[in-house]
């Protein structure tokens, strides 16, 4: 179970790596040019990129972990409840991974790789001894792992975020923009809850109950990034086919 869990979380984690080390290049060709202005604009645009991904799975996957472990995994009673709990507590650490990865990746473009990896040591550490102690709990068990995970990610972020204050003379706005999309995340989770909790009277369909809300979350997701300009046409320029991207959404 837990492993099923896992590899459902490193799907939307696989789209983050593919952000943060495109951003590389392009902070240093802005730094070489002594251009703070693009630097911390790059780096700005890469934060609201990776939060409008980040933080609609971490939402979708916390609202939703029961109907997704059921359709992938094909569980049911107890096991059911143990997977998703596992895949709640694995979608909050979705966004505290982007985190890391972004992060990482702007003290790397500034000369700075060091830092990070020692923050990893630093959490990797305290993750061993939470998750040593929590699963050791009767009343925890398993699900210490996931916590444990979290943590770790969230120790390293927090980690890089302070160093940054001092090896970043830019100071970009990263946990600002990170957190730009968290309207239009909360908004589609609870329309997708909502909506699999209505379906849950109406049918019992592992196939429905998932794929519909997941369906109307996307959907809504993506009228409300457009109605709050989440995203700009200058962050889709950061991505392949931006343009076109940025005359769809009419940016």
């Amino acid at each position: 179970i837990y492993n099923m869990t896992q590899t459902i979380f490193n799907m939307p984690c696989s789209f983050i790596p593919a952000i943060t080390m495109s951003i590389i290049p392009a902070i240093t060709a802005h730094i070489t040019l002594m251009d703070d202005k693009a630097v911390c604009a790059t780096e700005e645009s890469a934060a609201r990129i990776t939060g409008l991904i980040a933080l609609p799975c971490a939402v979708g996957l916390f609202v939703l972990a029961e109907p997704v472990t059921a359709l992938i995994g094909g569980y049911e009673g107890e096991k059911l409840v143990l997977a998703g709990q596992l895949m709640a507590l694995m979608g909050i650490g979705v966004f505290f991974y982007s985190i890391v990865q972004l992060t990482n990746a702007v003290m790397q473009a500034h000369g700075h790789a060091s830092i990070p990896v020692v923050n990893m040591l630093l959490a990797g550490v305290m993750r061993l001894i939470v998750v040593y102690l929590l699963t050791g709990n009767q009343n925890i068990q398993l699900l210490g792992a996931p916590i444990g995970a979290a943590l770790c990610y969230l120790a390293i972020g927090v980690m890089n975020l302070i160093a940054m204050k001092k090896a970043v003379p830019q100071q970009p706005a990263i946990a600002k923009n990170l957190l730009r999309p968290a309207l239009p995340a909360l908004v589609m989770g609870a329309a997708a809850f909502g909506a699999w909790y209505g379906l849950k009277q109406l049918t019992d369909s592992r196939l429905v109950l998932c794929a519909l809300p997941v369906m109307v979350g996307a959907a809504l997701y993506f009228l409300l990034v457009i109605k709050f300009r989440a995203i700009t046409r200058e962050d889709c320029l950061l991505i392949p086919k931006g343009d076109k991207i940025a005359d769809l959404l009419h940016l």
